[in-house]
């Protein structure tokens, strides 16, 4: 009976999580060219390195890899609209694809 029910748990949760999994590389696309249109100048490189812009700048790499760094943590710096950075007027829907795109980046542990 336990195992019936981990099992039917199981199955519902990969059901309930694959729309979005379907989702993550369209996402990862619309933010890769919106932070080309937007943010290249100075936040990308050729290699994605540590450094991309003007007065050492992180790249987005640099940003993906900081220690406990994530999509929330990036897409509510977005929102402060930090004074150093040009306001963009970016949409949440934006910040998010910006975000997820950013993560992309993250190197595997």
């Amino acid at each position: 009976m336990l195992r019936k029910l981990l099992t039917i748990l199981a199955l519902a949760s990969v059901i309930a999580v694959a729309p979005h999994l379907a989702i993550a590389d369209e996402d990862i696309e619309r933010g890769r060219a919106l932070a080309e249109r937007l943010c290249a100048t100075c936040h990308m490189n050729p290699g994605q390195g540590e450094k991309a812009g003007p007065s050492g700048i992180p790249g987005f790499k640099a940003v993906a890899n900081r220690p406990a760094q994530t999509a929330e943590g990036i897409e509510a710096w977005l929102r402060s609209v930090p004074p150093m950075m040009p306001n963009h007027h970016l949409t949440h829907e934006e910040i998010r694809v910006l975000a997820a795109f950013i993560m992309s980046l993250r190197d595997e542990p």
